[in-house]
Protein backbone atom coordinates (compact mmCIF):
# COMPACT_ATOMS: atom_id res chain seq x y z
CA UNK A 1 0.00 0.00 0.00
CA UNK A 2 1.09 3.70 -0.61
CA UNK A 3 -1.12 5.18 1.94
CA UNK A 4 -3.95 3.77 4.80
CA UNK A 5 -6.29 5.69 6.49
CA UNK A 6 -7.13 4.75 9.63
CA UNK A 7 -9.22 5.19 12.89
CA UNK A 8 -11.60 7.10 10.48
CA UNK A 9 -15.43 7.91 10.06
CA UNK A 10 -15.67 7.28 6.30
CA UNK A 11 -18.53 9.08 4.62
CA UNK A 12 -18.27 7.72 0.88
CA UNK A 13 -20.39 10.43 -0.86
CA UNK A 14 -24.04 8.21 -1.47
CA UNK A 15 -25.60 10.80 1.36
CA UNK A 16 -25.65 7.22 3.65
CA UNK A 17 -24.68 7.36 6.95
CA UNK A 18 -21.38 7.71 7.96
CA UNK A 19 -19.56 4.48 9.14
CA UNK A 20 -16.15 3.74 10.57
CA UNK A 21 -13.61 1.86 8.90
CA UNK A 22 -9.94 2.01 6.89
CA UNK A 23 -9.35 3.05 3.39
CA UNK A 24 -5.84 1.45 1.69
CA UNK A 25 -4.79 3.59 -1.14
CA UNK A 26 -2.03 1.96 -4.20
CA UNK A 27 -0.98 2.99 -7.65
CA UNK A 28 -3.60 6.08 -7.36
CA UNK A 29 -6.64 3.85 -6.75
CA UNK A 30 -8.70 2.86 -3.77
CA UNK A 31 -8.00 -1.12 -3.60
CA UNK A 32 -9.25 -2.02 0.30
CA UNK A 33 -12.22 -0.31 2.24
CA UNK A 34 -12.61 -2.28 5.56
CA UNK A 35 -13.46 -1.63 9.43
CA UNK A 36 -9.56 -2.86 9.75
CA UNK A 37 -6.94 -3.81 7.42
CA UNK A 38 -3.31 -5.44 8.50
CA UNK A 39 -1.58 -4.14 5.13
CA UNK A 40 1.57 -2.45 6.05
CA UNK A 41 1.61 1.20 3.76
CA UNK A 42 4.12 3.44 3.35
CA UNK A 43 2.69 6.26 4.86
CA UNK A 44 -0.26 5.73 7.44
CA UNK A 45 -2.43 8.54 8.12
CA UNK A 46 -4.32 8.08 11.81
CA UNK A 47 -7.62 9.87 11.35
CA UNK A 48 -9.17 9.30 14.93
CA UNK A 49 -11.64 11.94 15.63
CA UNK A 50 -11.75 13.25 11.65
CA UNK A 51 -14.22 12.10 8.49
CA UNK A 52 -12.93 10.95 5.25
CA UNK A 53 -15.14 12.11 2.04
CA UNK A 54 -14.13 11.67 -1.38
CA UNK A 55 -12.47 14.89 -2.80
CA UNK A 56 -14.53 18.02 -3.26
CA UNK A 57 -15.71 18.82 -7.34
CA UNK A 58 -16.12 22.49 -7.57
CA UNK A 59 -18.60 22.56 -10.67
CA UNK A 60 -18.43 25.94 -11.21
CA UNK A 61 -15.17 28.12 -11.39
CA UNK A 62 -13.19 29.89 -13.91
CA UNK A 63 -9.74 28.83 -13.12
CA UNK A 64 -8.84 28.02 -16.52
CA UNK A 65 -5.94 30.74 -16.75
CA UNK A 66 -5.50 30.66 -13.49
CA UNK A 67 -4.30 27.13 -13.40
CA UNK A 68 -1.15 28.16 -15.99
CA UNK A 69 -0.22 31.10 -13.09
CA UNK A 70 -0.65 28.38 -10.13
CA UNK A 71 -0.14 24.49 -10.67
CA UNK A 72 -0.71 23.98 -6.99
CA UNK A 73 -4.70 25.49 -6.81
CA UNK A 74 -3.66 26.22 -2.93
CA UNK A 75 -6.83 28.24 -2.31
CA UNK A 76 -8.95 24.99 -3.75
CA UNK A 77 -6.89 22.22 -2.07
CA UNK A 78 -6.72 23.81 1.08
CA UNK A 79 -10.93 23.68 1.30
CA UNK A 80 -10.92 19.62 0.27
CA UNK A 81 -11.72 20.61 -3.90
CA UNK A 82 -9.50 17.99 -5.82
CA UNK A 83 -11.51 18.81 -9.10
CA UNK A 84 -12.29 21.63 -10.51
CA UNK A 85 -14.86 21.96 -13.67
CA UNK A 86 -13.34 25.11 -15.75
CA UNK A 87 -14.64 26.89 -18.28
CA UNK A 88 -17.98 28.36 -17.08
CA UNK A 89 -20.17 31.26 -17.88
CA UNK A 90 -19.31 31.05 -21.75
CA UNK A 91 -15.63 31.42 -20.96
CA UNK A 92 -13.26 29.30 -21.63
CA UNK A 93 -9.48 29.28 -22.93
CA UNK A 94 -9.76 28.09 -26.10
CA UNK A 95 -10.85 28.01 -29.36
CA UNK A 96 -9.19 31.66 -30.24
CA UNK A 97 -8.68 33.77 -33.45
CA UNK A 98 -5.29 35.78 -32.76
CA UNK A 99 -7.41 38.92 -34.43
CA UNK A 100 -9.82 38.54 -31.60
CA UNK A 101 -7.96 37.05 -28.55
CA UNK A 102 -7.18 40.70 -27.47
CA UNK A 103 -11.20 41.23 -27.27
CA UNK A 104 -11.42 38.14 -24.90
CA UNK A 105 -8.98 39.39 -22.52
CA UNK A 106 -9.68 42.49 -21.87
CA UNK A 107 -13.15 41.40 -21.03
CA UNK A 108 -12.08 38.45 -18.42
CA UNK A 109 -8.30 38.39 -17.83
CA UNK A 110 -6.89 42.04 -18.50
CA UNK A 111 -3.92 41.16 -16.21
CA UNK A 112 -2.93 37.93 -18.31
CA UNK A 113 0.76 38.34 -19.59
CA UNK A 114 1.57 37.37 -23.16
CA UNK A 115 -0.39 36.27 -26.20
CA UNK A 116 -2.08 32.65 -25.70
CA UNK A 117 -2.60 32.01 -29.13
CA UNK A 118 1.40 31.66 -29.40
CA UNK A 119 0.94 28.38 -27.15
CA UNK A 120 -2.52 27.22 -28.76
CA UNK A 121 -5.57 28.28 -30.59
CA UNK A 122 -7.99 25.43 -30.61
CA UNK A 123 -9.71 24.09 -27.41
CA UNK A 124 -7.76 20.60 -27.71
CA UNK A 125 -4.37 22.72 -27.82
CA UNK A 126 -5.06 24.01 -24.19
CA UNK A 127 -5.99 21.10 -22.61
CA UNK A 128 -3.01 19.44 -24.32
CA UNK A 129 -0.64 22.64 -23.00
CA UNK A 130 -2.37 22.56 -19.29
CA UNK A 131 -1.24 19.11 -19.09
CA UNK A 132 2.27 19.27 -20.24
CA UNK A 133 2.41 22.14 -17.33
CA UNK A 134 1.27 19.74 -14.83
CA UNK A 135 -1.63 20.64 -12.20
CA UNK A 136 -2.39 19.99 -8.69
CA UNK A 137 -6.05 19.31 -9.34
CA UNK A 138 -7.62 17.27 -11.24
CA UNK A 139 -10.10 19.29 -14.34
CA UNK A 140 -13.10 19.10 -16.05
CA UNK A 141 -13.02 21.09 -19.13
CA UNK A 142 -16.23 23.11 -20.48
CA UNK A 143 -16.38 25.31 -23.63
CA UNK A 144 -17.50 28.63 -23.51
CA UNK A 145 -20.01 30.08 -25.73
CA UNK A 146 -18.94 33.67 -25.69
CA UNK A 147 -15.03 32.45 -26.49
CA UNK A 148 -16.56 30.57 -29.43
CA UNK A 149 -18.53 33.56 -30.24
CA UNK A 150 -15.31 36.06 -29.97
CA UNK A 151 -13.12 33.92 -32.36
CA UNK A 152 -16.22 33.52 -34.86
CA UNK A 153 -17.29 37.23 -34.36
CA UNK A 154 -15.56 39.36 -32.21
CA UNK A 155 -18.06 41.63 -30.15
CA UNK A 156 -20.31 42.50 -32.97
CA UNK A 157 -23.76 43.08 -31.82
CA UNK A 158 -26.04 41.08 -34.26
CA UNK A 159 -27.10 37.88 -35.24
CA UNK A 160 -24.65 35.62 -36.98
CA UNK A 161 -24.69 35.10 -40.63
CA UNK A 162 -25.52 31.15 -41.40
CA UNK A 163 -21.68 30.69 -42.43
CA UNK A 164 -21.33 32.36 -39.14
CA UNK A 165 -23.11 30.05 -37.39
CA UNK A 166 -21.98 26.88 -39.25
CA UNK A 167 -18.19 28.12 -38.31
CA UNK A 168 -19.55 28.22 -34.58
CA UNK A 169 -21.26 24.93 -34.56
CA UNK A 170 -17.81 23.63 -36.21
CA UNK A 171 -15.93 24.94 -33.35
CA UNK A 172 -18.51 23.40 -30.93
CA UNK A 173 -17.94 19.71 -31.90
CA UNK A 174 -14.48 20.07 -32.78
CA UNK A 175 -14.35 21.29 -28.49
CA UNK A 176 -16.67 18.40 -28.13
CA UNK A 177 -14.29 16.03 -30.22
CA UNK A 178 -11.24 17.39 -27.97
CA UNK A 179 -13.02 16.40 -24.51
CA UNK A 180 -14.83 19.22 -23.75
CA UNK A 181 -17.69 17.95 -21.60
CA UNK A 182 -20.44 20.77 -22.48
CA UNK A 183 -20.71 23.87 -23.46
CA UNK A 184 -21.43 27.44 -21.68
CA UNK A 185 -23.19 30.50 -21.92
CA UNK A 186 -22.91 33.80 -19.95
CA UNK A 187 -25.89 35.75 -21.00
CA UNK A 188 -25.66 38.90 -18.97
CA UNK A 189 -21.52 39.34 -20.74
CA UNK A 190 -20.64 40.94 -23.99
CA UNK A 191 -21.21 39.32 -26.09
CA UNK A 192 -23.61 36.03 -25.07
CA UNK A 193 -26.08 39.41 -24.54
CA UNK A 194 -26.42 39.71 -28.16
CA UNK A 195 -27.24 35.66 -28.55
CA UNK A 196 -30.76 35.20 -29.67
CA UNK A 197 -32.01 31.78 -27.80
CA UNK A 198 -32.08 30.00 -31.63
CA UNK A 199 -28.22 30.56 -31.63
CA UNK A 200 -27.83 28.71 -28.54
CA UNK A 201 -29.92 25.94 -29.13
CA UNK A 202 -28.25 25.01 -32.82
CA UNK A 203 -24.99 24.99 -30.53
CA UNK A 204 -26.60 22.76 -27.98
CA UNK A 205 -28.05 20.36 -30.35
CA UNK A 206 -24.07 19.59 -31.78
CA UNK A 207 -23.63 19.14 -27.56
CA UNK A 208 -26.61 16.71 -27.47
CA UNK A 209 -25.56 14.58 -30.11
CA UNK A 210 -21.97 13.86 -28.26
CA UNK A 211 -23.89 13.46 -24.51
CA UNK A 212 -22.53 16.46 -22.94
CA UNK A 213 -24.48 18.71 -20.83
CA UNK A 214 -25.47 23.10 -21.01
CA UNK A 215 -24.62 25.53 -18.19
CA UNK A 216 -25.56 28.60 -18.31
CA UNK A 217 -25.26 31.74 -16.57
CA UNK A 218 -29.07 33.02 -17.09
CA UNK A 219 -29.72 36.41 -18.64
CA UNK A 220 -31.26 37.50 -15.15
CA UNK A 221 -30.95 36.74 -11.76
CA UNK A 222 -32.97 39.70 -10.28
CA UNK A 223 -36.12 41.58 -11.52
CA UNK A 224 -35.74 38.91 -14.78
CA UNK A 225 -34.88 35.81 -13.29
CA UNK A 226 -38.14 34.06 -13.64
CA UNK A 227 -38.36 34.84 -17.34
CA UNK A 228 -34.56 33.91 -17.88
CA UNK A 229 -35.08 30.60 -15.84
CA UNK A 230 -38.03 29.70 -18.57
CA UNK A 231 -35.73 30.64 -21.53
CA UNK A 232 -33.22 28.49 -20.19
CA UNK A 233 -35.22 25.28 -19.72
CA UNK A 234 -37.05 26.17 -23.38
CA UNK A 235 -33.36 26.05 -24.87
CA UNK A 236 -32.82 22.82 -22.82
CA UNK A 237 -36.12 21.48 -24.53
CA UNK A 238 -35.50 22.56 -27.99
CA UNK A 239 -32.31 20.34 -28.19
CA UNK A 240 -32.40 17.84 -25.91
CA UNK A 241 -29.86 18.51 -23.65
CA UNK A 242 -29.58 18.42 -19.86
CA UNK A 243 -29.45 21.72 -18.47
CA UNK A 244 -27.25 23.24 -15.07
CA UNK A 245 -28.09 26.77 -14.16
CA UNK A 246 -25.43 28.00 -12.61
CA UNK A 247 -24.93 30.06 -9.13
CA UNK A 248 -28.87 29.56 -8.64
CA UNK A 249 -30.16 32.84 -6.78
CA UNK A 250 -32.69 35.80 -6.08
CA UNK A 251 -30.97 39.20 -6.57
CA UNK A 252 -32.00 42.22 -5.08
CA UNK A 253 -34.35 42.99 -1.56
CA UNK A 254 -37.37 43.33 -4.52
CA UNK A 255 -37.03 39.84 -4.84
CA UNK A 256 -36.11 38.30 -1.41
CA UNK A 257 -38.02 35.06 -0.53
CA UNK A 258 -38.74 33.92 -3.85
CA UNK A 259 -36.21 31.39 -3.53
CA UNK A 260 -38.96 28.28 -3.76
CA UNK A 261 -40.79 29.56 -6.53
CA UNK A 262 -37.67 29.52 -8.64
CA UNK A 263 -36.29 26.28 -7.46
CA UNK A 264 -40.52 25.15 -8.37
CA UNK A 265 -39.69 25.84 -11.96
CA UNK A 266 -36.95 23.66 -12.22
CA UNK A 267 -39.46 20.98 -10.07
CA UNK A 268 -41.73 21.46 -12.99
CA UNK A 269 -39.13 21.07 -15.55
CA UNK A 270 -37.94 17.58 -14.22
CA UNK A 271 -41.72 16.43 -13.78
CA UNK A 272 -41.93 17.04 -17.85
CA UNK A 273 -39.51 14.80 -17.78
CA UNK A 274 -36.41 17.44 -18.55
CA UNK A 275 -32.81 16.92 -17.18
CA UNK A 276 -32.29 20.54 -15.36
CA UNK A 277 -29.95 21.03 -11.58
CA UNK A 278 -28.56 23.57 -10.41
CA UNK A 279 -25.51 24.61 -8.39
CA UNK A 280 -24.83 27.46 -5.66
CA UNK A 281 -22.25 29.62 -3.13
CA UNK A 282 -22.97 30.15 0.29
CA UNK A 283 -22.44 33.89 0.42
CA UNK A 284 -25.14 36.51 0.21
CA UNK A 285 -23.18 38.41 -2.10
CA UNK A 286 -21.70 38.23 -5.47
CA UNK A 287 -18.67 39.20 -7.55
CA UNK A 288 -18.83 40.23 -11.17
CA UNK A 289 -17.15 43.10 -13.18
CA UNK A 290 -18.56 46.68 -13.43
CA UNK A 291 -19.29 46.50 -17.37
CA UNK A 292 -21.65 43.62 -16.70
CA UNK A 293 -23.77 46.99 -15.44
CA UNK A 294 -23.53 48.50 -18.88
CA UNK A 295 -25.94 48.57 -21.73
CA UNK A 296 -24.62 46.24 -24.69
CA UNK A 297 -24.72 49.41 -27.17
CA UNK A 298 -21.38 50.78 -24.92
CA UNK A 299 -19.47 47.80 -27.25
CA UNK A 300 -20.65 48.11 -30.52
CA UNK A 301 -17.26 49.95 -31.84
CA UNK A 302 -15.16 47.49 -29.85
CA UNK A 303 -13.55 47.89 -25.99
CA UNK A 304 -10.78 50.50 -27.26
CA UNK A 305 -13.36 52.79 -27.62
CA UNK A 306 -15.46 52.90 -24.77
CA UNK A 307 -13.29 54.59 -22.39
CA UNK A 308 -13.34 57.98 -25.12
CA UNK A 309 -16.98 57.44 -25.06
CA UNK A 310 -17.32 57.76 -21.42
CA UNK A 311 -15.75 61.47 -21.80
CA UNK A 312 -18.67 62.65 -23.66
CA UNK A 313 -21.07 64.14 -21.38
CA UNK A 314 -24.10 62.55 -23.90
CA UNK A 315 -23.36 59.43 -23.53
CA UNK A 316 -23.23 59.99 -19.68
CA UNK A 317 -26.54 61.30 -20.27
CA UNK A 318 -27.79 57.93 -22.10
CA UNK A 319 -26.21 55.73 -19.18
CA UNK A 320 -28.57 58.10 -16.81
CA UNK A 321 -31.40 56.82 -18.63
CA UNK A 322 -30.92 53.69 -19.30
CA UNK A 323 -30.51 52.84 -15.51
CA UNK A 324 -33.54 54.13 -14.81
CA UNK A 325 -35.28 52.06 -17.31
CA UNK A 326 -32.82 48.82 -16.95
CA UNK A 327 -32.52 49.64 -13.21
CA UNK A 328 -34.89 46.70 -12.53
CA UNK A 329 -33.18 43.88 -14.85
CA UNK A 330 -29.48 44.87 -13.23
CA UNK A 331 -30.57 45.56 -9.84
CA UNK A 332 -30.52 49.06 -9.61
CA UNK A 333 -33.32 51.28 -9.39
CA UNK A 334 -32.27 54.16 -7.44
CA UNK A 335 -29.38 55.82 -6.15
CA UNK A 336 -29.20 53.50 -2.72
CA UNK A 337 -28.83 50.47 -4.56
CA UNK A 338 -24.96 51.93 -5.56
CA UNK A 339 -24.30 51.49 -2.06
CA UNK A 340 -24.55 47.59 -2.60
CA UNK A 341 -22.07 47.75 -5.51
CA UNK A 342 -18.32 47.51 -3.45
CA UNK A 343 -15.13 47.89 -5.51
CA UNK A 344 -13.05 44.47 -5.43
CA UNK A 345 -9.58 45.13 -6.99
CA UNK A 346 -9.28 48.83 -7.72
CA UNK A 347 -5.53 49.95 -8.19
CA UNK A 348 -5.67 52.87 -5.59
CA UNK A 349 -6.12 50.90 -2.08
CA UNK A 350 -8.11 53.44 -0.79
CA UNK A 351 -11.42 52.17 -2.99
CA UNK A 352 -10.93 48.48 -2.06
CA UNK A 353 -14.02 47.44 -0.36
CA UNK A 354 -16.16 50.67 -0.79
CA UNK A 355 -18.97 50.77 -2.61
CA UNK A 356 -19.89 53.51 -5.21
CA UNK A 357 -21.91 55.24 -3.31
CA UNK A 358 -19.57 56.05 -0.75
CA UNK A 359 -17.06 57.10 -3.43
CA UNK A 360 -19.74 59.47 -5.12
CA UNK A 361 -20.18 61.12 -1.99
CA UNK A 362 -16.51 61.57 -1.16
CA UNK A 363 -15.93 63.04 -4.15
CA UNK A 364 -18.87 65.28 -4.45
CA UNK A 365 -19.76 63.41 -7.92
CA UNK A 366 -23.08 62.20 -9.31
CA UNK A 367 -23.37 58.72 -9.50
CA UNK A 368 -23.07 58.21 -13.45
CA UNK A 369 -20.43 60.59 -13.39
CA UNK A 370 -18.37 58.65 -10.74
CA UNK A 371 -19.09 55.13 -12.18
CA UNK A 372 -17.45 57.24 -15.98
CA UNK A 373 -13.90 58.28 -13.90
CA UNK A 374 -13.34 55.19 -12.38
CA UNK A 375 -13.65 53.12 -15.67
CA UNK A 376 -11.24 56.30 -17.24
CA UNK A 377 -9.01 55.37 -14.09
CA UNK A 378 -9.39 52.11 -13.44
CA UNK A 379 -10.37 50.19 -17.20
CA UNK A 380 -13.67 48.46 -17.97
CA UNK A 381 -13.02 44.78 -16.16
CA UNK A 382 -12.93 46.56 -13.04
CA UNK A 383 -14.36 43.98 -10.37
CA UNK A 384 -17.15 44.44 -7.97
CA UNK A 385 -19.11 42.67 -5.08
CA UNK A 386 -22.75 42.88 -4.93
CA UNK A 387 -24.83 42.60 -2.03
CA UNK A 388 -27.90 41.74 -3.28
CA UNK A 389 -29.16 38.32 -1.44
CA UNK A 390 -30.47 37.37 1.47
CA UNK A 391 -29.50 34.12 3.82
CA UNK A 392 -32.76 33.10 3.77
CA UNK A 393 -32.96 32.07 0.26
CA UNK A 394 -29.20 30.90 0.46
CA UNK A 395 -30.30 28.33 2.92
CA UNK A 396 -33.48 27.63 0.88
CA UNK A 397 -31.64 26.73 -2.37
CA UNK A 398 -28.71 25.26 -0.31
CA UNK A 399 -31.10 22.24 1.26
CA UNK A 400 -32.90 21.88 -2.33
CA UNK A 401 -31.85 18.17 -3.62
CA UNK A 402 -31.14 18.97 -7.07
CA UNK A 403 -28.63 21.61 -6.06
CA UNK A 404 -25.22 20.92 -5.73
CA UNK A 405 -21.73 23.31 -4.62
CA UNK A 406 -20.08 25.42 -7.13
CA UNK A 407 -17.84 28.36 -6.07
CA UNK A 408 -18.25 30.43 -8.65
CA UNK A 409 -14.00 31.38 -8.09
CA UNK A 410 -11.28 31.03 -9.19
CA UNK A 411 -7.19 29.28 -8.75
CA UNK A 412 -5.70 32.47 -7.15
CA UNK A 413 -2.67 33.80 -8.84
CA UNK A 414 -2.06 36.93 -6.42
CA UNK A 415 -2.83 39.08 -3.47
CA UNK A 416 -4.54 42.07 -5.57
CA UNK A 417 -6.73 40.20 -8.25
CA UNK A 418 -10.36 40.07 -7.80
CA UNK A 419 -11.80 38.20 -5.64
CA UNK A 420 -14.66 36.87 -3.64
CA UNK A 421 -14.41 35.29 -0.15
CA UNK A 422 -15.82 32.06 -2.12
CA UNK A 423 -12.53 31.44 -3.94
CA UNK A 424 -11.35 30.20 -0.27
CA UNK A 425 -14.17 29.45 1.36
CA UNK A 426 -17.17 27.73 -0.30
CA UNK A 427 -16.65 24.15 0.62
CA UNK A 428 -15.65 25.04 4.46
CA UNK A 429 -18.07 27.47 4.79
CA UNK A 430 -21.64 25.10 4.01
CA UNK A 431 -19.77 22.34 5.95
CA UNK A 432 -18.92 24.81 9.20
CA UNK A 433 -21.89 27.46 8.46
CA UNK A 434 -24.59 25.75 7.02
CA UNK A 435 -24.22 22.10 8.30
CA UNK A 436 -22.29 22.47 11.68
CA UNK A 437 -23.87 25.22 12.72
CA UNK A 438 -27.10 26.49 11.75
CA UNK A 439 -27.93 22.60 11.07
CA UNK A 440 -29.66 23.29 8.08
CA UNK A 441 -28.06 20.44 5.91
CA UNK A 442 -27.17 16.69 7.27
CA UNK A 443 -23.19 16.41 6.88
CA UNK A 444 -23.85 13.08 4.45
CA UNK A 445 -26.10 15.25 2.18
CA UNK A 446 -23.55 17.87 2.01
CA UNK A 447 -20.92 15.76 1.07
CA UNK A 448 -23.38 14.16 -1.39
CA UNK A 449 -23.63 17.90 -3.22
CA UNK A 450 -19.82 18.43 -3.46
CA UNK A 451 -18.81 14.86 -4.39
CA UNK A 452 -21.08 11.82 -6.11
CA UNK A 453 -23.72 14.21 -7.24
CA UNK A 454 -21.57 16.26 -9.26
CA UNK A 455 -19.74 13.61 -10.48
CA UNK A 456 -23.02 12.00 -11.98
CA UNK A 457 -24.11 14.91 -13.18
CA UNK A 458 -20.98 16.09 -15.61
CA UNK A 459 -20.35 12.42 -16.15
CA UNK A 460 -16.87 12.41 -14.34
CA UNK A 461 -16.14 8.77 -14.44
CA UNK A 462 -14.43 6.73 -11.07
CA UNK A 463 -15.02 9.68 -8.77
CA UNK A 464 -17.11 10.98 -6.02
CA UNK A 465 -17.45 8.04 -4.52
CA UNK A 466 -15.17 6.00 -1.56
CA UNK A 467 -15.15 2.61 -3.03
CA UNK A 468 -12.44 0.18 -4.18
CA UNK A 469 -11.78 0.52 -7.83
CA UNK A 470 -12.10 4.69 -7.85
CA UNK A 471 -9.73 7.05 -8.03
CA UNK A 472 -8.13 8.10 -4.57
CA UNK A 473 -9.24 11.87 -4.13
CA UNK A 474 -9.79 12.17 -0.67
CA UNK A 475 -10.28 14.81 2.23
CA UNK A 476 -9.89 14.36 6.09
CA UNK A 477 -11.49 17.10 7.79
CA UNK A 478 -12.25 17.90 11.35
CA UNK A 479 -16.18 18.11 11.29
CA UNK A 480 -15.31 20.11 14.59
CA UNK A 481 -13.02 22.50 13.27
CA UNK A 482 -13.83 23.14 9.40
CA UNK A 483 -15.04 26.53 8.86
CA UNK A 484 -14.42 29.33 6.15
CA UNK A 485 -12.16 31.96 7.55
CA UNK A 486 -12.33 34.39 4.14
CA UNK A 487 -13.79 37.24 4.37
CA UNK A 488 -14.09 40.31 2.20
CA UNK A 489 -11.08 42.30 4.01
CA UNK A 490 -9.02 40.11 3.88
CA UNK A 491 -10.44 37.36 1.13
CA UNK A 492 -7.46 34.97 0.39
CA UNK A 493 -7.44 33.66 4.06
CA UNK A 494 -7.24 29.44 4.43
CA UNK A 495 -9.96 27.50 5.50
CA UNK A 496 -9.58 25.30 8.79
CA UNK A 497 -10.65 22.47 9.62
CA UNK A 498 -8.75 20.09 6.79
CA UNK A 499 -5.96 17.89 7.65
CA UNK A 500 -5.26 16.09 4.47
CA UNK A 501 -5.97 15.98 0.57
CA UNK A 502 -5.29 13.17 -1.82
CA UNK A 503 -5.46 13.62 -5.63
CA UNK A 504 -5.10 10.54 -7.21
CA UNK A 505 -3.35 8.75 -4.31
CA UNK A 506 -0.60 11.80 -3.88
CA UNK A 507 -0.97 13.57 -0.50
CA UNK A 508 -1.02 17.37 -1.95
CA UNK A 509 -1.94 19.19 1.22
CA UNK A 510 -0.97 18.39 4.73
CA UNK A 511 -1.95 20.41 8.20
CA UNK A 512 -1.59 23.43 6.72
CA UNK A 513 1.13 23.11 3.66
CA UNK A 514 1.36 22.08 0.00
CA UNK A 515 3.06 19.28 -0.19
CA UNK A 516 4.42 20.54 -4.17
CA UNK A 517 2.82 17.45 -5.62
CA UNK A 518 1.43 18.36 -9.12
CA UNK A 519 -0.60 14.63 -9.64
CA UNK A 520 -4.07 16.16 -11.30
CA UNK A 521 -5.42 14.91 -13.94
CA UNK A 522 -6.85 16.89 -17.26
CA UNK A 523 -9.93 15.21 -18.23
CA UNK A 524 -11.73 14.43 -21.53
CA UNK A 525 -14.75 13.03 -21.93
CA UNK A 526 -14.74 10.04 -24.50
CA UNK A 527 -18.48 9.76 -25.16
CA UNK A 528 -18.92 8.75 -28.86
CA UNK A 529 -21.52 10.85 -30.95
CA UNK A 530 -25.00 9.13 -30.82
Amino acid sequence: MNIVIKNSRIIDGTGNPWFRGEIGIKEGKIIEINRRLSTKAERVIDAKGLIVTPGFIDVHTHSDAALLMNRSALNYISQGVTTNVIGNCGISAGPLNKKTVRDLLTLVAPNFKGDPTEFWTSFGGYLDFLERVGVAINVVPLVGHNTIRIAVMGLEERKPTQNELEEMKRLTEQSMRAGAFGLSAGLIYIPGIFAENEELIELCKVVSKYGGIFTMHIRGEGDTGIEAIQEAVEIARKANVPLEISHFKCEGKRNWGNASKRLELIENARKEGLDVTADFYPYTFALTFLHSLFPPWLFKDGLGSITEKLKDSNVREQLRKYIKVAGDVIGISNEEDWGTVVLSNPSNPRYRGKSILEIAKEREREIIDTVCDLIQSEGISLGILLHWMCEEDVDEIAKHPITMVGSDGAVATSQGEMMHPRYYGTFARVLGHQVREKKLIRIEEAIRKMTSFPAQRFGILNRGILREGMYADCVVFNPERIIDRASIAEPNRLSEGIEYVIVNGTLVFEKGKFTDEYPGKVHRKTAEKD
